[in-house]
């Protein structure tokens, strides 16, 4: 029994004694009827306060020994209906039958039923059978049923209650498990028609990539025989060229089918346009965006390196850095003027630098470690370097009588190994 539940007990026992006090001292005793059948004893005023102590102290027993604090309240009645009966003891016994009712068992429950109303009818019946009156009979057959049922009748429908509300929340509860088992259940037949859909898919990817893949051996089969030919026997202008015909052909298959399996085995990655990554040799086309942009970009290129067939991956590191830079040129000095110088000494690395004026707006210095956080800063310093090659992003100034910071320089220089065209 919980803290709460022996508060509530001693608080009824403290309230019952103290009513039950009360109606001692008005006087509410002697309420048993003279029947003929009993000789009243006339017992002292604090009799009857120990044994309404007595009662009360059952009553802290009640919840956990129901039938026996019962049984200890009928003896304490039958000790006050001697005395000729009170309202105090009454209080009691309604307090106890009531508390029997609730929380004894099914079959003692049955009893005590059976017991109240036998006793409520066999008295009705003595009363009216001493009194030989039938107003008695029935005035006592009512007293007796107020006094035993219905104490035990409030005590059914509270319990009657209590266990639908029980039930409802035993019901709500049970839908709510079937509601979350259900969500579970379609959630995994979700995930397992995806994992079935995309187990087709691979397949028949995997498929077409095999199909793919002996379409394009079959191509490159044909270019090394073709090929092989052409150099086995004797010059023949006319032979020669259908073989390299053939070979072009075969090629171009092969490329084809090629970009349709690349398309394929990525097609689970985010869509980008196919296009070819863009060299130096298209320096012009950023220039002229530049300028579209509202920038005055001088190039200073007097050995034409842009137009050089450098090596693939440098040239493309270099037009991906030149586009980046002109890009935060706009970004954080809109309008100014741009520089980019193109250099390269005798077996010497690849030189860039994209000098533009910072603008007229900014009025605090950029330091260089702010500028450097910038994801397009940190792109280029990453191209630069993966090809063993330096990068440098940082405010300068272009004389003594200039502002320190009023020039913003990206210089780059990569490593030329091979100058073989890619």
């Amino acid at each position: 029994m919980d803290t709460s539940a022996r508060r509530a007990d001693l608080r009824t026992a403290l309230l019952t004694f103290v009513g039950g006090l009360v109606t001692l001292q008005v006087g509410l005793v002697g309420l048993t009827p003279d029947l003929g059948l009993l000789t009243p004893v006339e017992p002292r005023p604090w009799w009857r306060v120990a044994l309404l102590g007595a009662g009360c102290l059952l009553i802290l027993a009640k919840r956990t020994h129901p039938l026996l604090a019962l049984a200890g309240g009928v003896s304490v009645t039958l000790v006050d209906l001697a005395w000729g009966g009170s309202l105090a003891i009454l209080l009691v016994l309604w307090d106890l039958l009531y508390a029997a009712a609730l929380w004894s068992s099914r079959r003692a429950r049955t009893a005590l039923w059976t017991t109240a109303a036998v006793l409520s009818v066999a008295g009705a019946v003595v009363a009216g059978e001493a009194t030989r009156s039938l107003q008695v009979f029935v005035f006592a057959g009512i007293q007796l049923g107020a006094i035993l049922l219905v104490p035990m009748w409030w005590a059914d429908n509270v319990r009657q209650k209590t266990e639908l509300a029980e039930l409802e929340r035993a019901r709500a509860d049970e839908a709510a498990r079937a509601a979350e088992l259900e969500r579970r259940r379609a959630a995994d037949l979700d995930r397992l028609a995806t994992a079935r859909r995309h187990e087709a898919v691979q397949a028949e990817r995997a498929a077409m990539a095999r199909d793919l893949h002996d379409v394009v051996a079959s191509h490159l089969s044909s270019i090394a025989l073709h090929a092989g030919a052409a150099l086995a026997g004797t010059p023949d202008t006319r032979r020669d060229r259908e073989a390299l015909d053939q070979v072009r052909h075969s090629a171009v298959e092969s490329l084809t089918e090629m970009r349709s399996m690349i398309e394929l085995l990525r097609a689970d990655a985010p869509r980008d346009p196919v296009s070819a990554p863009e060299r130096m040799d298209r320096l012009d086309r950023l220039v002229e965006t530049a300028r579209s942009w509202g920038h005055e970009v001088l190039v200073d290129d007097p050995d034409r390196l842009a137009d050089e067939p450098w090596p693939t991956a440098v040239s493309q590191a270099m037009h991906r850095i030149v586009q980046e830079a002109l890009t935060n040129v706009r970004k954080h000095a809109p309008g100014s003027a741009v520089r980019l110088t193109l250099r390269r000494s005798a077996d010497g690395p690849l030189r860039l630098e994209v000098v533009n004026a910072l603008s007229a707006t900014t009025t605090q210095p950029l330091a260089p470690e702010v500028l450097s956080a910038g994801d397009g800063l940190l792109t280029m310093r990453e191209r630069a370097e993966a090809l063993g090659g330096t990068f440098s992003a940082v405010p300068t100034s272009t004389g003594p009588e200039h502002d320190p910071q009023d020039r913003w320089v990206v210089r780059v220089e990569l490593p030329l190994h091979d100058r073989t065209v890619a």
